[in-house]
């Protein structure tokens, strides 16, 4: 029988053996750059020797896992060439030299360069330590405005701190962009101006200074696609942001959300005062700088169309409009991080979503910091149960409640007892579903007789049984 013959006149079988006698994974890849059929055969078995199987896809890769050499692949696979994803993830994580984090920024850069389309992509940006750190923020914007002209439509930008990088002090700077912008856009890049502007979603963690220039020109591009905007640790910049926001408008923006910062709060009552079409807004765990002196709540003319709330009980008392205000509100999700045991802000809320026009779905969610149900059931118990008291009893448009216990979860009998008492406060509650796994932590300092795989279903059935008139679920 003669053997099949390659396009370069070789039998098939004599390049695998080539390619298996090559133990060298950048041998390997320069062999990949030899011919088209090379190039298939050779990033084949280079991505088998490294255990990875690309996604036609969705691309999810991390730096701690090695995936600096898959991106090699990749980069060198003809077969990457105008494919199309529609998520792209990658998580840089802390690299402790900044030439080596150059490196892996341009690899990821030149991969997505030979992208047709990729339509979500979430990055998580790496803290330089040493080395030349003008050249990594450079690559790094490259590498950002390369994703966004392949049509990508949702963009997730994080960094690897918790706030924003450090800043040199500098002086008040000026209300107009352009006067701080033009002191950190590197010189070898220029902004988009001309085309059409595809991105709908943009979820931005921290504000660090290198990359306020990318931020304020993609979302003054792309203001009039925009429908989703979120910001979270603005512990950096607040001033900056404020700039930022209060000079593009967003004509289709429905959902915005607002999460941990200290920012200024008269440029971002103007800015949510300037897009009444939002529809659902997420604010929680909000400070102000400067601390207004007589702030008020915002009016309700601006939330015509809000039907749902994420936020903390402070800003429900404190910020959002009254309740009765709110002629769409259907959905209010409160996030619980008391750390004492009064719990007297989260009972505050719950008085005020008395005076709710509509039927709602109520979430509970203790955060990770947060004390649990437990805690704040046990010191209802101790205060008294009298409905005539409690901010239950007036919560008729409450007919759904979720409960997320978080870490804490629902595998105490002495929790789920008193939870059972205090559901019967709510006049007209219906539906029930506890989410939420406690911890191995919180499960060996715990009593009980169930074996782990009997828990939820016991639990279930005895709450059940105590609230014959509600429809009750676990969702984990």
């Amino acid at each position: 029988m003669v053997p099949l013959l390659s396009q370069e006149g070789l039998p098939t079988e004599l390049i695998l053996a080539i390619i298996d006698r090559v133990e060298d994974d950048e041998d390997l890849l320069l062999l990949a750059r030899a011919s088209r059929l090379f190039n298939e055969l050779s990033v084949a078995a280079y991505f088998s020797r490294n255990a990875f199987s690309p996604s036609p896809r969705n691309l999810l890769l991390s730096s701690s896992d090695g995936s600096m050499k898959h991106l090699s692949g990749l980069v060198v696979s003809l077969g990457a060439t105008g494919a199309s994803l529609e998520h792209l993830s990658y998580d840089f994580g802390f690299i402790n030299h900044t030439d080596h984090l150059i490196r892996e920024v341009r690899l990821l850069r030149q991969y997505v360069s030979k992208l047709s389309t990729v339509d979500r992509v979430s990055l998580r940006l790496a803290t330089y330590f040493s080395g030349d750190t003008n050249e990594w923020r450079t690559e790094s914007i490259i590498l950002l405005q390369t994703v966004l002209q392949k049509f990508c439509r949702n963009i997730h930008v994080t960094t690897s701190q918790l706030s924003s990088f450090y800043e040199e002090p500098k002086s008040l700077r000026s209300p107009k962009p352009s006067d701080w912008l033009k002191n950190y856009w590197p010189e070898a890049i220029r902004p988009p101006s001309k085309g059409s502007s595809h991105l709908r979603v943009c979820f931005i963690q921290t504000f660090p200074t290198f990359l306020r220039p990318f931020y304020y020109h993609t979302l003054k591009f792309n203001a009039t696609t925009l429908t989703d905007l979120a910001f979270k640790n603005i512990f950096g910049g607040g001033s900056d942001w404020a700039t930022m926001i209060t000079n593009i408008h967003f004509p289709r923006l429905t959902r915005l959300a607002v999460m941990y910062g200290v920012i200024p709060r008269q440029p971002l009552v103007k800015f949510i005062t300037k897009h009444p079409n939002i529809q659902e807004l997420e604010y929680q765990h909000i400070r102000y700088d400067p601390v207004p002196k007589h702030p008020t709540r915002l009016s309700p003319s601006v939330f015509e169309h809000l039907h749902t709330i994420v936020t903390t009980p402070e800003h429900i008392l404190n910020f959002f409009p009254p309740m009765a205000k709110l002629l769409v509100l259907k959905n209010i999700t409160i996030k619980v991080e008391e750390r004492v045991t009064s719990f007297s802000a989260l009972e505050g809320a719950l008085r005020c979503l008395a005076t709710c026009v509509n039927k709602i779905t109520l979430t509970l969610e203790v955060t990770r910091t947060g004390l649990g149900f437990g805690v704040w059931l046990e010191t209802i118990m101790r205060t008294g149960l009298q409905s005539s008291r409690r901010p239950e009893s007036l919560l008729r448009c409450v007919e759904t409640l979720v409960m997320d216990n978080g870490d804490w979860g629902f595998e105490d009998q002495v929790t789920i007892s008193r939870l059972a008492r205090w559901l019967k406060l709510f006049p007209a509650l219906r539906v029930l579903t506890l989410k939420g796994v406690a911890t191995s932590s919180v499960l060996r300092a715990q009593s009980t007789l169930y074996g782990p795989g009997d828990i939820s279903e016991t639990i279930l059935a005895d709450l059940r049984d105590a609230c014959p008139g509600i429809y009750i679920e676990w969702c984990q």
